[in-house]
């Protein structure tokens, strides 16, 4: 048995730890959907028991809600839950919550863990090749597109999922191996197991840390046919032979089939007789009606996540709103992009039918670059392990509530990582394994260029880990990196404008906030940050013009009723409304009056309790002096 130091998966996740511990990165801020997922999460903070994981979804509420988000992952919460616990022992005295520290080292540990899985999935693609795991394994454990979930603690789920997802792969692969390679003389109980149970088990765990993993057994079913079969005409014409091998793997995919239908429908009914509410804000290409539109939208952001797995420059924690316009004519050029997309995918869809080599003779097929053998690795990488884990987040089943996500692509990227290793082993290592240190072929230079090449993207993949990694430490210089790559996202604008207005950096958070601050454009909630920017810069006019508008939204808001527009929703935003405009009252007595009213509107609003209580005591004092000068 090889020494685990001299394990490919051994260097790979030790590499992959290492881009990422970075001392200010561990120690960052809570950011972005922390909040919710951690500080706010009534099962993570401790103020329900512990057990309400199985009955709440991933933010808290309970699952019978009609608010609810829907995202059962009780796995993911319970792991947040021990990380909450254990980081309340390192807590500063009187801290109402823990450090970011141990948060950050579990998600670092656990990525550093699935690309040992990635390293040691590739084993059963490209079989003992070791240079062709650890090229995998560091494309995979390096790239930057991966920051959104390594450094974002709420995005744990993807890794737990993938870390379920991956083992139930090499237990299933592993015994198939066996079976193949004649290690195993007969099909006993430890076959059963780790074809049939494990995988299953798993892929509950997996589902239950993300929903994504009910796809699991599906990449086990494509790789079991390309493997082993590789075409469905080869299949049937073995079926028809009474194959034994392949009767067997009919029904082993019908088997586990029914394992994934009946996990699904589980997962199914917990949503309880309401869906998820998702709008067409977080999700333009998803709900646009036209189908036109919608599936050349759909498809031109697939294109998207192929460009930032290439080039991983435009990388953005929010994409939703106008940030990807939609096409919705054939004559728009991103129209062709995506036609080419679906030439390359229905080609080798169509191979795994009759094959690629179907207009090809059969003598000529071996000196062919793209062989068979190639073929097979191409399409299991689409099918298997790019598409199948990328499914239920491709708008193709459901909609989804996001239009585009880095994080989505996190267990998927492992099939780009096959690509490129075939593309280098094919076209620049096809014919040497090592760089003499004398040149003396063709081949040798090609294998040089390779080398160089890897080299090069690696540590341009390492600088720009780093770079992503310390973005999401801190929430300012997160939405300051969003903006400069996608100034057009609302959502961004706010985020970006709240955190300078926090800096007071009035200036800025104004012009970045310019565009959202009418109510109508995209809710009074961000209409009351743009109204405290306003004030502090001296246009109190401007604040109450726009306030107005606000409060005209609200009622016909509550008028319209929704999910979303709840009261005490509404009346929260109401009170903090009304918290800008006392900012910009000039009467003493007149601010105080409408500090009350706040109150009122929602008693539970701390900051407007604050501030009313403050602006009595201010009434108090005046009066107290004013009655001691008369």
């Amino acid at each position: 048995m090889m020494k685990f130091w001299k394990s490919p998966a051994f260097w790979t996740a030790t590499i992959a730890i290492l881009a990422y511990w970075d001392d200010e990165a561990l120690n960052g801020g809570w950011v972005y959907d922390d909040a919710g997922s951690v500080i706010k999460n009534v099962v993570v903070n401790g103020q329900v028991p512990w057990k309400e994981a199985f009955t709440r979804d991933y933010w808290g509420s309970p699952m019978a809600e009609e608010q609810s988000h829907k995202s059962f992952r009780p796995i993911t919460t319970l792991s947040l839950k021990a990380n909450y616990v254990h980081g309340m022992k390192y807590a500063e005295k009187d801290a109402k919550y823990p450090p970011t520290y141990w948060f950050h080292v579990v998600n670092v540990l656990l990525h550093g863990l699935v690309t040992a899985l990635i390293t040691r999935a590739t084993s059963f693609v490209f079989v003992n090749d070791v240079v062709s795991q650890l090229i995998v394994g560091f494309l995979f454990g390096l790239h930057p597109v991966h920051a959104e979930v390594v450094s974002n603690i709420t995005s744990r789920g993807e890794m737990l999922m993938s870390i379920f997802h991956l083992i139930a792969f090499l237990s299933f692969a592993s015994c198939i191996q066996k079976e193949k390679g004649g290690e195993a003389q007969q099909f006993g109980i430890s076959s059963f197991l780790g074809i049939y149970i494990i995988p299953w088990v798993f892929m509950t765990l997996s589902l239950f840390s993300k929903e994504q993993g009910a796809t699991t057994l599906i990449t086990l079913v494509l790789y079991d046919f390309l493997q082993h079969h590789g075409k469905v005409l080869v299949l049937l014409d073995k079926l028809k032979a009474k194959d034994k091998d392949a009767w067997t793997f009919t029904f082993r995919t019908i088997f586990l089939a029914i394992q994934t239908v009946i996990v699904v429908l589980w997962r199914y009914i917990l949503n309880g007789e309401t869906s998820p509410d998702f709008i067409v804000e977080q999700n333009p290409a998803g709900f646009a009606e036209d189908r036109f539109t919608r599936w050349f939208s759909i498809t031109w952001v697939y294109c998207l996540y192929i460009r930032d797995s290439i080039y991983p420059m435009y990388l953005s924690p929010d994409w939703s709103g106008l940030s990807i316009d939609l096409i919705e004519k054939v004559s728009d050029p991103r129209a062709f992009i995506v036609m080419c997309l679906w030439y390359f995918s229905g080609v080798s869809f169509w191979s795994m039918v009759v094959g690629g080599d179907s207009f090809t003779k059969k003598e000529n097929l071996t000196q062919k670059v793209w062989d068979a053998d190639a073929m097979k690795i191409t399409n299991m990488a689409v099918w298997a392990f790019t598409f199948s884990p990328f499914l239920l987040s491709s708008n193709i089943l459901v909609v989804v509530g996001l239009m585009k996500a880095d994080r989505v692509i996190y267990l998927p990227l492992f099939g780009f990582c096959i690509l490129e290793n075939l593309l280098l082993k094919k076209f620049l290592m096809k014919d040497a394994q090592t760089m003499p240190m004398v040149m003396q072929t063709k081949e040798h230079w090609k294998f040089a260029a390779a080398y160089f090449l890897i080299i090069f993207q690696l540590s341009f993949f390492c600088a720009r880990t780093h770079e992503r990694n310390l973005s999401w430490s801190d929430s300012l210089k997160l939405w300051s990196a969003a903006y400069a790559v996608n100034p057009r996202s609302h959502h961004t604008m706010y985020n970006f404008g709240y955190e300078l207005s926090i800096k007071r950096r009035f200036s800025e958070a104004e012009y970045v906030m310019r565009p959202i601050g009418n109510a109508r454009v995209q809710g009074p909630s961000n209409t009351f940050v743009y109204a405290m920017v306003l004030f502090n810069l001296g246009k109190c006019d401007d604040a109450d013009r726009l306030l107005d508008i606000a409060f005209d939204v609200i009622d016909e808001k509550r008028a319209a009723g929704g999910v979303r527009d709840t009261e005490s929703s509404l009346a929260r935003t109401e009170s903090n409304l009304l918290v800008a405009r006392a900012h910009c009252e000039k009467d003493f007595y007149e601010t105080g009056k409408i500090l009350y009213d706040a109150v009122q509107t929602d008693p539970s609003n701390e900051y407007a309790i604050g501030l009313a209580t403050e602006q009595m005591k201010k009434i108090e004092r005046y009066e107290k002096l004013h009655a001691q000068g008369t």
